[in-house]
């Protein structure tokens, strides 16, 4: 009996740990970059969301470079950068506006912002639609600098690199960028670290099992 106890109480410790991956981040894998058709797709749970990405653009940057301090773009929640995933480039300097469009609704997105602004020159995203968003981490950069703020639904860089996530449920990530710099960019994805069903469910049956054994012992300490 001790030994069925101890394997149960094991798979109920060991279980969550299976479910979460190493990588808790599905970011934006962008399979088309030519201006004017930015797309591509990432998952959230058991979903595929596509994406497309309208607005001031003018590619998509592959570089391995962008995320070469992995610190100031992750955290504990987040634990893994766009990597070569790619990342939408964009100068700014207008009053377009920018959007990601994602094909069902996503809870809680992310982005990464990589390189915006400079010394002395500042860049601003201003979200609109009453978008809400944290910044979960920032700081350097390949280029040095790491310095963010937000004020209300804008953040606002000198060089900034940093990690934001946004509150809620989203089908579309409206801003404008009317900072002209050349250049920075941002990707976009979703936390991807929740456990499955069937992880849940034999989470339960463990526990489940465990009552019925403590109160079998109890029935038969009482016969005796």
């Amino acid at each position: 009996m001790k030994r069925s106890l101890a394997l149960i109480i094991g798979v109920l410790f060991i279980a969550p740990a299976h479910a979460t991956p190493m990588d808790t981040a599905s970011w934006t894998n962008w399979t088309s970059s030519a201006p004017g058709s930015i797309s591509g797709s990432f998952t959230q749970g058991s979903n595929t969301i596509d994406v497309t990405y309208t607005g001031n653009a003018f590619g998509v940057d592959y570089g391995s470079h962008i995320y070469n301090v992995p610190a100031s773009f992750t955290n504990a929640e987040v634990t893994n950068t766009p990597g070569t995933n790619g990342t939408v480039l964009m100068t700014g300097g207008t009053n377009e506006i920018n959007a990601f469009h994602f094909s069902q609704a996503v809870v809680d997105p992310i982005i990464d912002l990589f390189s915006v602004g400079q010394a002395g020159v500042a860049v601003t995203f201003n979200f609109l639609d009453g978008a809400t968003f944290s910044i979960l981490n920032q700081g350097a950069g390949n280029w040095g600098g790491g310095l963010l703020t937000q004020s209300g639904s804008s953040v606002t860089g000198w060089e900034g690199n940093g990690l934001l996530q946004f509150h809620g449920t989203y089908t579309d990530i409206y801003f404008t960028t009317p900072d002209y710099e050349y250049y920075y960019g941002a990707t976009v994805g979703a936390v991807n670290a929740v456990p499955e069903p069937a992880t849940y469910a034999l989470i339960l049956g463990g526990l489940g099992f465990l009552a019925w054994t403590t109160r079998r012992r109890k029935q038969d300490v009482k016969q005796v």
